[in-house]
């Protein structure tokens, strides 16, 4: 055999070797919940995929999808190696597709009504008759933050409408231009949003706190790589980047999900199923 015919059958076997490593193997995929808009998803999640590359001795990358819906479904289709997402679809993965927990952000997302400062809502009776801006049905802080409205004697549909936009600016320009008085966000959402925008709002006040995100396995690994994993991602908050990552996103550890967060979690489980519907 020549020299050419050598190296032709070098590239065709180890093309062939590569196509039959698992997808772990070349290129570790952590998907991310689209909570806040591409862009500053990949920007905050940045220290966690090189730490993580680093840890595993791996490519890291981070992907995303267009909504919650289709990124619950890429989930429940084990796309993804980590799954980063919110508690109440984190749990709905767990008990219907049987996804591993790995771990839980803290501390608890503080969920928030926010006003227009030059013309801010005194109290929830401003959104009698109008409009509450909100991004993400399926969200937990809006499932919970409806509940909480409607034991307030508010309820959705009769008394106010529901505005939804795709992220976190267009949901403070739904308060700039005066098409609601209201808005829903989380702190991370109006922390992500443009300071010339975010300028213009204040928080009329904070009416729940939530538990953070979840960490899932989300395809099958090695025992040894899912064991490396998890300890990386412990140890993470401590490192540099973990630091700069807290600095990002207000997450000052990962650790493991108290029961107690189960309770908050599974009361919103069947409207969570209903949204995803």
């Amino acid at each position: 055999m020549n020299i050419r015919a050598i190296a032709t059958a070098l590239v065709l076997s180890m093309t062939i070797l590569a196509s039959a490593q698992p997808a772990w193997a070349q290129t570790f995929q952590i998907g991310v919940l689209p909570n806040l808009s591409p862009r500053i998803i990949l920007t905050v999640y940045r220290p966690l995929r090189d730490y993580l590359s680093a840890a595993l001795g791996m490519p890291v990358e981070i992907t995303t999808a267009p909504d919650f819906r289709t990124f619950q479904a890429r989930t429940l289709a084990s796309d993804y190696d980590l799954v980063v997402t919110a508690a109440n679809l984190g749990r709905l993965a767990q008990l219907d597709a049987g996804l591993n927990l790995i771990a839980g952000f803290d501390p608890p997302i503080p969920a928030l009504l926010v006003t227009l400062k030059d013309a801010p809502a005194s109290s929830i009776e401003a959104l009698r008759g109008k409009a509450l801006a909100v991004s993400n049905p399926q969200s937990m802080l809006v499932l919970v933050g409806k509940n909480w409205l409607r034991q307030r004697g508010l309820v959705a549909g009769t008394d106010y409408e529901v505005v939804w936009t795709r992220n976190e600016d267009s949901l403070a320009q739904v308060l700039t231009s005066g098409s609601a008085p209201l808005a829903m966000m989380s702190a991370g959402e109006l922390r992500a949003i443009r300071p010339e925008i975010a300028e213009r709002l204040t928080v009329m006040g904070e009416f729940a706190r939530l538990p953070n995100f979840l960490l899932l396995q989300g395809r099958a690994m090695p025992p040894e790589r899912l064991a490396a994993l998890k300890a990386a991602l412990l140890a993470f908050p401590a490192t540099d980047l973990g630091r700069e990552f807290t600095n990002l996103t207000g997450v000052r550890a990962i650790r493991p999900v108290p029961e107690s967060d189960f309770e908050t979690i599974d009361s919103v489980m069947a409207e969570t199923r209903g949204q995803l519907r």
